[in-house]
């Protein structure tokens, strides 16, 4: 069987070797390294032959016809020559985001991680807070400025709650209850300090307009 990894959000974030990695194909994507939108790149191992995607034209070695993005192509190149620097910046990322975690901990006694302890990405976070609905915090917390999402990644406008959390073991009220917050290399100690203390502020004074309250 081939084995293919949604890399992602892991692409600048965490060191990625193919070979260690074990993979046959493995997808990236330039918007996640500050490159341009609409462009990615697709590993495939020697001897692995996809199927062909569009066909009709012999671009991407035959794989996809269609113009190619040169430009976007270009912008994806420049942003990979930056990855050792993000690479470093996420030694300075990664206690930030546990310094967030420390926070939330403290204002919300019983929020819970959600997934591995250590096994993760340095810059993201994503936590349960029993007993409130992760959008109503999000649209609460937008009014003072700060901003992140509720379920988990790629769900935004969706009311149904995380399959992905659902999968991880999730009840469909834990996964309406989670936040995920995501660091990028601009945020700062101040920065995490300043969307602690809103948290807890929204928490204690918009207790009746963000507390969880089941899906009709």
């Amino acid at each position: 069987a081939l084995f293919h990894t949604d890399a992602v959000q892991a692409f600048g974030k965490i060191p990625l070797d193919v070979e260690e990695l074990g993979v046959d194909l493995l997808s990236v994507s330039a918007h996640k390294l500050d490159g341009p939108k609409g462009i990615g790149a697709l590993y495939i191992r020697k001897n692995v032959q996809p199927e062909t995607l569009i066909s009709g034209g012999g671009h991407e070695f035959g794989l996809r016809a269609g113009t190619e993005n040169i430009v976007g192509i270009a912008g994806f190149g420049k942003a990979v020559d930056l990855v050792p620097g993000f690479l470093a910046e996420m030694k300075r990322i990664e206690p930030l985001r546990d310094r967030l975690e420390k926070g939330i901990r403290k204002s919300v006694k019983d929020s819970k991680l959600n997934g591995h302890r250590t096994l993760r990405l340095p810059n993201t976070l994503n936590v349960i807070l029993p007993g409130f609905r992760g959008e109503s915090v999000v649209l609460a917390m937008e009014r003072r400025g700060v901003y992140f999402s509720s379920g988990s990644a790629c769900s935004a406008g969706s009311s149904k709650p995380s399959h992905a959390l659902l999968a991880m073991g999730l009840s469909e009220e834990d996964a309406h209850c989670s936040l995920r917050f995501s660091l990028g290399l601009d945020n700062s100690g101040e920065d995490i300090d300043l969307t602690i203390a809103h948290l807890e502020n929204t928490i204690t004074h918009s207790r009746n307009t963000v507390h969880f309250v089941p899906c009709r």
